[in-house]
Parts: C-alpha cells; sequence; structure tokens
C-alpha cells in the first residue's frame, strides 16, 4: 500500500465520519476522538476522555514550560488540554488540512492558543529538527502509522535527552490476530492497517534506545466506552436502515464501515484478540 493511498484513506475516513463523532463521541465539545478512562472518580462520558488525558500526562510526567509533540492531534483536544493543565507548549500534527483547521479554532475557543500551534505533518516523517522535543504523545493515533517502527525511531530522533514518549492505544494479544476476521471488520471500518503486540512494540523501543520502558494493561478502565461503541452500534444501524427506506440521505461505504467497527471492536475484546495498553519510556 503506497504511503499516499494510505494516508488519504485516513484522511477521508475522519472527514465521513466526522458527524458521527460528534453525535456519538461529544466531538464538539470534548475535542477528543478517543475510549477514555474510567475509575472511581469518573462519573460521565465526558469526564473520562479528560481522565485519559491526566493518566497519560501523568504517565509521562509532563511538567509546565516543556515542549509536546501530540502526534496525531485531531481536533486538538489533547493538546488544549496540556496547554491548559501543565502550561506546556504543544505543537499538534495531523494529516488532515480539515482537522488542523477545527483545532486552531478550538484552541482560540478554549484561549490556548498563545501555547498550542497545528500543522499539517506525518508523524514519521516530520520536519522539526533533531532533540525539538521533551514530550512526544499518541492517544489513539499511533495504531495509524503506516510503519510503527518508523514512529519510534522518529519519535527517539526528536526528543531531548531525558524526554519520553507517551502512547495509549489498542495492541494486539498476538501479532497473527490481525488477520482474524473480527479484526479486520473492526480495523477496516475504522482505516487502520494493523495492530502491533505491545512486546514487539516494546522491543522496537527497547532496539531504538528508549530505556525504562513501562506497559500497563489499562482494557479495564476503557472497557465502558468499548460497551458504549457497541451499543451504538444497533442505534447507528436502525438509523441507516431509515434512511435507506425513507429514500433520503444515504450513508456512504466508509460511514456504513465505521458504524459495523463498533460492534466488532467489542466483540475482539471481548475475545481477548486485542487490549488497550498505556506505555511509556524515556530517551
Amino acid at each position: 500500500m503506497k504511503t499516499a493511498n494510505y494516508h488519504q484513506r485516513i484522511i477521508d475516513y475522519y472527514e465521513e465520519s466526522e458527524n458521527a463523532y460528534k453525535d456519538a463521541w461529544d466531538l464538539g465539545k470534548s475535542f477528543a476522538i478517543h475510549f477514555g478512562y474510567w475509575d472511581e472518580s469518573v462519573h460521565s462520558f465526558r469526564q473520562s476522555l479528560t481522565k485519559m488525558n491526566e493518566v497519560m500526562a501523568i504517565a509521562a510526567r509532563v511538567k509546565p514550560g516543556e515542549r509536546v509533540l501530540d502526534a496525531g492531534c485531531g481536533v486538538g483536544g489533547s493538546s488544549i488540554f496540556l496547554a491548559g493543565w501543565a502550561g506546556c507548549r504543544v505543537t499538534g500534527i495531523t494529516l488532515s488540512e480539515r482537522q488542523k483547521e477545527q483545532a486552531i479554532q478550538n484552541a482560540n475557543l478554549k484561549k490556548v492558543n498563545s501555547l498550542v500551534d497545528f500543522r499539517v505533518m506525518d508523524y514519521c516523517a516530520t520536519d522539526f529538527p533533531d532533540k525539538s522535543f521533551d514530550v512526544v504523545w499518541g492517544c489513539e493515533s499511533i495504531c495509524y502509522a503506516e510503519d510503527k517502527v518508523k514512529f519510534i525511531k522518529e519519535a527517539y530522533r526528536l526528543l531531548r535527552p531525558g524526554g519520553r514518549l507517551v502512547v495509549a492505544d489498542g495492541f494486539v494479544t498476538k501479532f497473527e490476530n490481525n488477520d482474524h476476521p473480527v479484526l479486520r471488520q473492526w480495523l477496516d471500518g475504522w482505516q487502520v492497517n494493523y495492530l502491533e503486540t505491545i512486546e514487539r512494540f516494546c522491543v522496537f523501543m527497547k532496539q531504538e534506545g528508549f530505556s525504562d520502558i513501562l506497559f500497563k494493561d489499562i482494557s479495564t478502565y476503557t472497557a465502558s466506552s468499548s460497551v458504549r461503541l457497541y451499543r451504538y452500534y444497533f442505534l447507528a444501524s436502525f438509523y441507516v436502515w431509515w434512511k435507506k427506506i425513507t429514500s433520503s440521505r444515504r450513508f456512504s461505504d466508509i460511514q456504513k464501515k465505521n458504524i459495523k467497527a463498533c460492534k466488532f471492536q467489542y466483540i475482539g475484546l471481548s475475545k481477548k484478540l486485542w487490549q488497550y495498553g498505556l506505555v511509556v519510556g524515556e530517551k
């Protein structure tokens, strides 16, 4: 698969799925597209989205005044959170020009535009100088890397000595699970080429030079959002059917596959074909 074609598929997916994320995932207010983190302090879905950012920031030991690269920033949710929570300087990068413009608007709305900036760029091949950042941050975005090893190499290059890489994302429990019919219907529906195992991901980090690598399976803390997506599948499927019989606006193939993926991510998690992990390493 050519990089340009794969990247365009990701861009198209997020543009065509934007309304679904607004309806089901609070995108218009939370600016977040991730599973969230549910612990005893969380009492609502929106709180879970913020909590995931907090958990990642604490794990990465983000400090005021540090420089953070939000790799795959979407519409700016994590970047905006980090600027407000830690007072750090954040650069968010995305493949989508539309997402970049939305992120700028959202940062202006939250009045943190002096601390954040957004650019269209491939996080596996940036044009930033060596040792530009204290933290490289990937919240449910690194699954989209065409080659996860290339991302790790680029993250290492961009980090200053003592800098940290933090990733929260899905990982298959066995690499061959990428070919499992259940996972393929999930991953293809969300335009993800493949997932790494946490073992392989950590080995790649170690080979590149990262130390103090820590991994935590946080599937238990994301399970509520997995169930939420599963329930959304039934509601959205009925809506697709209703649109079809009323001959009103039809759903595209990307939109229909996105809805079906909500079902199969839950089945895959239930069958332990994948897990949700948090990994941190230091340069």
